[in-house]
């Protein structure tokens, strides 16, 4: 699956069930993941980093979704060669989808914490 697809279809998701609901998703070795029990105070886009981190998934390919801001959900392309960014955003017509050149809160292709 490529990064365009899985945007496509988190916007799907996102035109069903809306933003507020939005889980992170992640794409890893031909599953997808729903990332479930995040604790309120804990940063969605933290908490995305922490479960590749601990699954050990940081030297395959992956892609992800989270939500990143008040109506906007990043989808990414993650693997040992670097990332891809797209931001998706609710408008009043409904969602539209930017590449964005960089993501400054991604810290695993700097091998940092956020």
């Amino acid at each position: 699956m490529t990064l365009d697809e899985f945007t496509d279809i988190t916007m799907m998701v996102l035109e069903e069930q809306g933003i507020a609901s939005y889980a992170p998703t992640l794409v890893a070795q031909g599953m997808i993941q729903v990332v479930q029990g995040i604790p309120e105070e804990m940063d969605q886009r933290d908490a995305i980093q922490d479960v590749i981190r601990r699954a050990s998934l940081g030297g395959e390919e992956i892609l992800f979704a989270v939500k990143s801001g008040p109506g906007e959900v990043t989808t990414g392309s993650y693997s040992p060669q670097g990332s891809t960014f797209q931001l998706i955003s609710r408008m009043p017509q409904g969602y539209t989808v930017a590449a964005l050149d960089s993501c400054d809160w991604w810290t695993l292709d700097s091998g940092t914490s956020h």
